[in-house]
């Protein structure tokens, strides 16, 4: 009876000497080893390499069938001969190899029922042509005119950090292309299973601009497996509007996730999230700037922001026109949903901030925002170590440095949030209201679980004695 397995084109560089793809190296260079005493490094290959199923009819004859399929040599188990089963998408890219090599067996065993005759170098012609999976027809449209024409129409309509997150997307995919062959003239009907391995490993593996000064000293390059994950939806989002214009008739995208299970269930648990506490708000309110004055403008649009909890894209935006007596009436960029804000309370200094620039708030780009506020909270002295931990792959990756490095523009929603919810005491669904979350699950993550906390909001909560009173009176 006939048996298969899968092996790899080319597991390993080939300037590391002729390996054979069973992940054995190859007689000269196992000779090579024993001269020198020493063993062979084996270096796998960091492009994705074709997968070869072969069918071993007997000692003698063995149907080499080329399959759609390829994969990156370290994301495949040889011993098992699957893709790994802890990385994003093993599950549906297993069951893929193990259902075409049962659909060759049973081809292989009908074509020698039907047709006994038939000699092997035949049979072996007949499965390798039946091996050979259909392409998916080439769209009307290239993938990126296509994907052009879709920022363009995007632009406007969504706000501009998400067309910015297209356009990382396009650029992302050019040099993507360049980096791999078989990619470099991206057609939608390239986009299944195998390109999305090639790609989150590309993205895992890669060194984003910036990040070489960033990085601590010894920890590896690639994007934390929430950014790959949004590259990946954002692909998805895009392949859709094509496919709704008939650009794209290929919708394996459909089934495209960049999460494994393991990272799955990792997502499920609370963020580590950055924001300052009360005292360290006050401190960098209360800062003189006056021999900065950029850094001043930019504190008082974070403190703003802090007051207001709102995104930085409805901060831009702000009109005199839109103001109510102490009321903050517009429609959130975002979400395109009606927004009021009661500038009441902990958030009536907003107003202050306001008169302050004539109800015209200072212009500056995210960018410079982000640059000038870490720099202002550093002179501020919000500098305690702050740890994260964030994901490259299934490797957890801890960042400790001062709290002054992690402040964005959007450390301002998240601190008016926290303080809100910690310090005031403000229900979450009146907080959900003033900053226009959907989801009460989002806001939870801002709740503090510490036992400080725990032990602050219990005290606060009075005694019922006469209860137990009458709950021990009943027991007896």
């Amino acid at each position: 009876m006939a048996t298969a397995k899968f092996i790899l084109q080319q597991p390993y560089k080939p300037s590391n000497g002729k390996e054979r793809a069973t992940g054995q190296p190859s007689e000269d260079n196992a000779l090579d080893a024993k001269r020198s005493g020493k063993k062979k490094e084996k270096i796998l290959n960091p492009y994705p390499t074709r997968l070869y199923c072969f069918q071993i009819i007997d000692r003698k004859h063995t149907i080499k069938i080329k399959t759609e399929h390829a994969i990156l040599p370290a994301d495949w188990d040889f011993k098992k001969q699957l893709k790994k089963e802890n990385l994003a998408g093993a599950l549906e890219f297993n069951k893929r190899l193990l259902t075409l090599k049962a659909d060759l067996l049973d081809k292989y065993e009908k074509l020698r029922a039907d047709n006994p005759s038939l000699s092997f170098e035949e049979v072996s012609e007949l499965m390798k042509a039946y091996g050979k999976t259909k392409e998916v027809p080439l769209d009307a449209k290239a993938l990126f005119p296509a994907l052009d024409e879709f920022i363009t129409s995007m632009e406007g309509q969504l706000a501009e950090t998400t067309v910015k997150k297209f356009k990382t997307l396009r650029k992302s995919l050019k040099d993507f292309g360049e980096k791999n062959k078989r990619y470099k003239k991206l057609s939608f009907g390239l986009i299944n299973h195998s390109f999305l391995d090639a790609y989150t490993s590309y993205l895992r593996d890669r060194e984003p601009k910036g990040r070489q000064k960033r990085r601590p000293e010894g920890k590896q390059n690639g994007l934390l497996v929430d950014s790959v994950d949004k590259y990946v939806k954002s692909l998805n989002v895009f392949c859709k509007w094509a496919e709704q214009r008939g650009y794209n008739k290929n919708s394996t995208y459909k089934e495209f996730s960049s999460i494994s299970e393991a990272d799955r269930k990792r997502k499920k648990q609370p963020k580590d999230i950055v924001t300052l506490t009360l005292s360290e708000f006050k401190q960098l309110c209360d800062h003189d700037f006056s021999k900065n004055p950029c850094y001043e403008r930019v504190r008082d649009l974070f403190a703003f922001q802090t007051f207001t909890c709102q995104r930085i894209s409805d901060i831009e935006r702000f009109d005199k026109s839109q103001l109510h007596g102490d009321i903050w009436r517009f429609t959130a960029f975002k979400t395109k949903k009606e927004q009021e804000v009661d500038l009441t309370g902990f958030a009536s200094d907003a107003l202050i901030i306001l008169k302050k620039y004539n109800y015209q708030l200072p212009k500056i780009s995210q960018q410079k925002y982000n640059d000038y506020i870490k720099k202002a909270a550093a002179e501020a002295g919000i500098t305690t170590p702050t740890k994260i931990v964030r994901y490259v792959g299934s490797k957890e990756i801890v960042n400790e440095r001062p709290k002054c490095e992690f402040v964005s523009s959007h450390t301002a929603r998240k601190t008016g949030i926290s303080i809100l919810l910690n310090d005031y005491g403000v229900p979450v669904t009146s907080v959900m209201e003033l900053s226009g979350h959907s989801d009460l699950k989002t806001l939870q993550v801002y709740v503090k679980t510490d036992r400080t906390a725990r032990r602050k909001a219990i005290g606060k909560t009075k005694p019922i004695s006469e209860v137990m009173r009458v709950v021990k009176t009943e027991a007896v």
